[in-house]
């Protein structure tokens, strides 16, 4: 389903939660599934504790959607988003862009998870990441039958398998699957024929996260290219038969950055809220919550985090893929275009 879809028929209702946003307060879209939660949680609460600034978290299907359709009077003054559709929102001149020096802690993510303009300006606070590789249920194969992300196109797996809409694909499982196949995100003629591979072995092309979280929980896929915070969720839930594999050709790193509306009120309100999320603590505090990783490098795991993670968080940063979302974005209708064509009737 389009990112845009949505847009018509949520927007009053969002528009009559959220109002229009005080200059002395903050309003965030967020997506739901338990994000708004964790933000609530890791976020919100401490923030309004230490400044006095009332912050609301308003969940919405796509955070894109709700600042394309308030472009002229935006009701949030806060949004997170995943990289390539800030940038892109920001290449249609509905985000502001800020100076490093107005985000000083910044300085402690390294240079390549900053989303920055041409100019060189940040068009949003780096936050945490998830990453994407391939959930698997146990009880249906062995993790390391997808030790592989060419695994996914191997015909043994036809209807056992699901794929996620083309809107997403076409930025995320385009991008590792081509360097799964030696390209990269400019490179993808070869990564195209294994997505196209992976459209015909699916049982089901799906919508949301969750009926993806009941097709592998149920047994009816064995496999798919999935979020890693998904995964860790189910295994918080008590589920112990999804397992997250990291291919050998690497997963791909999904950063989050929190932006700000053209038109926006309360600059001074916002501007503490993105300095308090590029802190540390709050990073450390959302990833024993929810498992998304920290982007600051100061920021620390609990022991209990850590074991969870089954790896130091600089060796699971070195098996991820960091592409030029950028240029997905430049490229995101030709892409989407093309994985429609290619996926045509896959998991229908």
């Amino acid at each position: 389903m389009s990112t845009y879809r949505f847009a018509h028929w949520t927007v009053a209702a969002v528009m009559a939660v959220c109002g229009t946003a005080s200059a002395q307060e903050i309003t965030m879209a967020t997506w739901g599934g338990g994000v708004g939660a964790a933000w609530r949680e890791a976020y919100a609460e401490p923030f309004t504790k230490e400044t006095g600034i009332g912050v609301k978290i308003v969940e919405v299907p796509t955070p894109e959607a709700q600042v394309r359709a308030q472009k002229d009077a935006p009701k949030f003054n806060a949004a997170l988003s995943s990289f390539f559709e800030a940038s892109q929102m920001y290449s249609d001149g509905l985000l502001e862009d800020f100076d490093m020096s107005e985000v000083p802690a910044l300085k402690n993510v390294p240079e390549k998870y900053l989303l920055k303009a041409p100019s060189g300006r940040l068009i949003g606070v780096s936050t945490y990441f998830a990453y994407y590789g391939i959930a698997v249920n146990k009880d249906l194969a062995k993790p390391s039958d997808f030790s592989s992300w060419k695994a996914l196109g191997d015909s043994k797996w036809a209807g056992k398998l699901s794929v996620t809409r083309p809107v997403y694909s076409s930025a995320y499982d385009l991008t590792i699957m081509s360097v799964a196949e030696g390209g990269n995100e400019r490179d993808t003629a070869k990564g195209l024929a294994l997505l196209t591979a992976l459209g015909k072995n699916s049982l089901a092309m799906y919508s949301s996260m969750a009926q993806m979280n009941q097709l592998l929980q149920r047994g009816e896929v064995t496999a798919a290219p999935y979020y890693s915070t998904r995964v860790w969720q189910m295994k918080r839930d008590g589920q112990t038969s999804i397992e997250m594999v990291i291919p050998k050709e690497g997963a791909l790193i999904l950063p989050y950055i929190v932006v700000v509306p053209k038109k926006a009120q309360g600059r001074a309100s916002y501007l503490k809220w993105l300095n308090y999320v590029a802190q540390p603590e709050g990073q450390s505090r959302i990833a024993d919550i929810a498992g998304y990783l920290p982007l600051n490098s100061t920021a620390k795991l609990s022991p209990a985090t850590e074991k969870e993670l089954g790896q130091p968080l600089t060796a699971l940063r070195d098996q991820l893929y960091q592409p030029d979302w950028n240029y997905i974005a430049e490229s995101r209708k030709s892409r989407i275009e093309l994985v429609e064509r290619a996926m045509a009737g896959a998991g229908r």
